[in-house]
């Protein structure tokens, strides 16, 4: 057995069935035109699940078997997929909202895109590695393979819109490391989207730093 779905398979046996979805795609979500949504490293289904329950199909994937039982059969519109995300091929044109949160893979950037169809949605999140921080456990050379560097999320999608794009200076509740958001859309923004975000690194009550959306 893969070695990382031995290690996702005892953390999910210790940590049960998700609950709440990511703050990042609640928020979010209603940017997304309804249809088919994409979850990848969809661990213990927190997402998947409320994206179903908004109407989309939606196609989970993750390395853990233990985790994708824990829902796959708790809503007819959740297709949990078993698979390798290193090695995982996504489908061209085939998602209206792809949503990656906690995870970084950056084989598959170019494949986020070409997944989404014209004005899908992507909302992706995850750990930040910023100067500065100090974790609680030092870094490993393997460990920060997994964390973005700054500003690195704004220009990993270049065939993307970006809407919201941020960084926050110290880690949420509950989470080891600030983090890093974009949300993007494949094309031009359009009515759907009442303001795009760019926070500034002088505004105290952000909590996070611009990420350099605007790009030429």
């Amino acid at each position: 057995m893969h070695p990382d779905r031995l290690k996702w398979n005892r953390k999910h046996r210790l940590t049960g069935p998700g609950s709440k979805p990511s703050a990042a795609v609640a928020q979010h979500v209603h940017l997304a035109r309804p249809g088919r949504a994409l979850d990848l490293a969809a661990g213990n289904g927190r997402n998947a699940l409320f994206l179903a329950g908004k109407g989309f199909a939606v196609d989970s994937v993750d390395i853990s078997d233990v985790g994708l039982r824990m829902f796959a059969n708790r809503h007819e519109n959740v297709f949990a997929l078993c698979a390798n995300l290193e090695t995982y091929e996504i489908t061209a044109n085939r998602y209206n909202l792809v949503i990656n949160i906690n995870y970084l893979n950056r084989r598959l950037f170019p494949y986020i895109q070409e997944g989404l169809v014209p004005g899908g949605l992507l909302i992706f999140e995850t750990f930040l590695n910023l100067p500065g921080f100090e974790p609680q456990k030092p870094f490993s050379p393997e460990h920060l393979n997994h964390l973005l560097k700054p500003n690195e999320l704004a220009f990993a999608f270049p065939g993307l819109t970006p809407l919201i794009c941020r960084e926050t200076k110290v880690p949420g509740p509950g989470d080891p490391y600030p983090s890093a958001l974009l949300v993007a859309v494949k094309g031009e923004a359009d009515l759907r989207v009442k303001k795009t975000e760019h926070l500034s690194s002088t505004d105290p009550s952000s909590g996070g730093s611009r990420c350099g959306c605007k790009r030429k």
